[in-house]
């Protein structure tokens, strides 16, 4: 997918790096200036497909698919779409619209060949609740994989001849191939006590010195394994502690490096009872927790509701949270599964919602 506008080459980028949100505000307010636009309605569809908003993605799609009828991506992306809101009927009518005016379109083979092996209601379900998504569309960044597949192997064609062997290898380690800047990060803390500690200060989570450099050790190790959620944990017993102001600027400045995990691939998911207990130790971390929505309210940028965390069975609540939702999305009276970051708001907290998964059980 080849994109020329300034505008939407950006906003791509930041699909492809899972920006979905900021893709939302940045994009919608622009619909008259890309009211024809077909990679508009692809990029901003596919965004909101992506952060759980399916009747806006749906919209998008299909206004987009009246500007070019033909595009295949966004069939490709309609498809998916219907499938996330548990419409296989429609799913199917789509692929087939596909290979009639592309016969060798992969996706919709893959997805048509999928459904055909589903015999019973029981695996449909057991199918629409928990299938991969991704396995039936382009990657977002819509860079075809073969280039890549070429260029490796022109290199290992130069390589296996013996060219340029060593300034490659120079080129790779240079480049930081071999090693990620994460692993080879690394800083020292003072061994002196007075070094480590405040004595004077006011801390919500007091600490030894030998606990400190504790701490910053664990962070350290978690930022290194790609655990960012536990990292930011350790850190923040750093920031509310009696830690010197020295330690605690190393501790920010590791804190502002931590990525930003998806409802996929977090690692680490914390307890509603641990985070409710101790609040600011969990601020900004990432959760990933089930229940029902309640008390809902259509603010003017943004979603509110009350979150009843572990009654999405409706036998046990674990407990009632403030959750914000800076983004469009439908609301649905349907459990939910909510991926959101903590906010520390005085002596409590609220959660800003990631991403919405409503959970369908089909009847």
């Amino acid at each position: 997918m080849k994109i020329f506008n300034r505008d939407l080459r950006k906003a791509n980028k930041w699909l492809a790096s899972g920006r979905y949100t900021k893709v939302i505000h940045f994009l919608e307010p622009k619909v008259p200036i890309f009211i024809e636009d077909p990679f508009y309605y692809a990029i901003l569809g596919r965004a909101c497909m992506e952060a759980g908003a399916l009747k806006d993605a749906e919209t998008y799609l299909s206004r987009g698919l009246q500007a070019d009828p033909v595009n295949v991506y966004l069939m490709q992306l309609l498809a998916v779409n219907y499938l996330k809101r548990k419409d296989p009927s429609s799913a199917i009518r789509i692929w087939l619209e596909i290979l009639d005016e592309y016969p060798q379109d992969k996706y919709a083979r893959k997805g048509l060949e999928k459904l055909k092996k589903i015999s019973t209601q029981e695996e449909q379900d057991d199918f629409l609740e928990n299938f991969k998504y991704r396995k039936f569309i382009p990657d977002s960044s819509g860079q075809p994989h073969k280039y890549i597949i070429i260029f490796l192997g022109i290199i290992l064609l130069i390589l296996s001849t013996g060219y340029f062997r060593t300034e490659l290898s120079g080129f790779f380690s240079s480049a930081g191939i071999r090693k990620s800047v994460r692993e080879n990060m690394n800083f020292s803390l003072s061994t002196e006590t007075d070094a480590l500690i405040d004595p004077d200060a006011d801390a919500l989570y007091p600490m030894s010195a030998s606990q400190v450099s504790s701490t910053m050790k664990k962070a350290l190790k978690y930022f290194q394994n790609y655990n960012d959620n536990l990292a930011r944990y350790e850190l923040n017993k750093i920031i509310y502690s009696n830690a010197s102001l020295q330690v605690k600027s190393k501790a920010e400045g590791l804190r502002k490096a931590l990525g930003e995990p998806t409802i996929e691939n977090l690692k680490t998911n914390f307890e509603y009872r641990d985070v409710a207990k101790e609040p600011w130790l969990y601020d900004g971390c990432y959760v990933k927790w089930k229940g029902m929505t309640a008390n809902v309210v259509y603010d003017k940028d943004a979603i509110l509701f009350d979150f009843l965390v572990g009654f999405d069975s409706k036998k046990v609540l674990e407990g009632k949270v403030r959750v914000k939702v800076p983004f469009v999305a439908v609301m649905e009276p349907l459990p939910l599964e909510l991926f959101a970051q903590i906010k520390v708001k005085s002596a409590d907290f609220y959660l800003e919602a990631r991403t919405l998964h409503f959970l369908r059980t089909l009847q």
